[in-house]
């Protein structure tokens, strides 16, 4: 995790949360192809076939329950529609193969229970694989959202539990996905983006948590307002780092 060591930090740090992404000129750590992902990837290479309760981030295979693998799904499908439409359907499909492609189904085990409809991302991720706008089908882009909501509320894992469980994951991601303020793993970058963006979401349906949601929501603005998009620079890790300890701060007084 990349939470500060002093509780000091974070009033000193809180100002970078809502700076502009783009503003400083730090340069990329590993600029991205005009066409197609970064070399690197947010999945981890495994010399196996995963079992039915693991499923790989780029922090290693983790087994989880199916309630969390769930929400690992939804981190990445969050960050591939906002870059969806954001107009880079490469990156993407690459961020909703966790829904859709064969490589991934064994981390989908169980979701079926839930009322996971497979279709509805199969038919978004294959839009995006071929470039198809997203105003062409911004109707199954609404419909995977709100399929993916209703999957996570039947899961009934425990709002707050959920929150807590999504910062972590937000947390190892940017930490694997930034260096010294700029991109080195964009997909992991993404993928943070994403389970910022779930979490808040999550926090808005839960009563009694306005200060939650305020800090979830300056949580999801230190990525640029078009979502995890290629900049040349991002929020430090430090201010990242602090935000998300204000976040669980913030939770820990529901």
């Amino acid at each position: 995790m990349i939470f500060p060591k002093q509780a000091v930090a974070a009033s000193l740090l809180l100002g970078l949360a809502i700076l502009p992404a783009c503003d400083g000129q730090a340069p990329y750590a590993a600029p991205a192809p005009e066409t197609g992902l970064p070399d690197n990837s947010a999945k981890v290479e495994t010399d196996r076939a995963l079992a039915g309760n693991e499923v790989s981030t780029s922090a290693g295979v983790r087994i989880l329950s199916t309630e969390k693998r769930l929400a690992v799904m939804a981190g990445h499908v969050a960050a591939g529609i906002a870059l969806y439409r954001a107009g880079e359907p490469d990156l993407a499909a690459a961020q909703l193969d966790s829904a859709a492609s064969r490589e991934t189904a064994t981390e989908r085990n169980g979701f079926d229970r839930f009322g996971f409809d497979p279709e509805v991302f199969e038919t978004v991720h294959a839009a995006a694989t071929a470039g198809t706008p997203a105003e062409e089908i911004e109707e199954a882009l609404t419909a995977a959202e709100a399929n993916l909501a209703a999957t996570l509320e039947a899961a009934s894992m425990e709002k707050l539990d959920l929150i807590l469980f999504l910062l972590e994951l937000c947390g190892d991601e940017y930490g694997a996905g930034v260096m010294d303020a700029a991109i080195h793993r964009a997909p992991a970058y993404q993928a943070a983006y994403g389970y910022a963006v779930t979490a808040r979401n999550v926090a808005r349906q839960m009563e009694g948590a306005g200060d939650l949601v305020l800090e979830l929501e300056l949580l999801v603005r230190m990525w640029p307002s078009e979502g995890p998009v290629m900049t040349k620079a991002v929020a430090p890790e430090p201010a990242m780092g602090t935000q998300i300890a204000r976040a669980r701060l913030a939770a820990s007084l529901l």
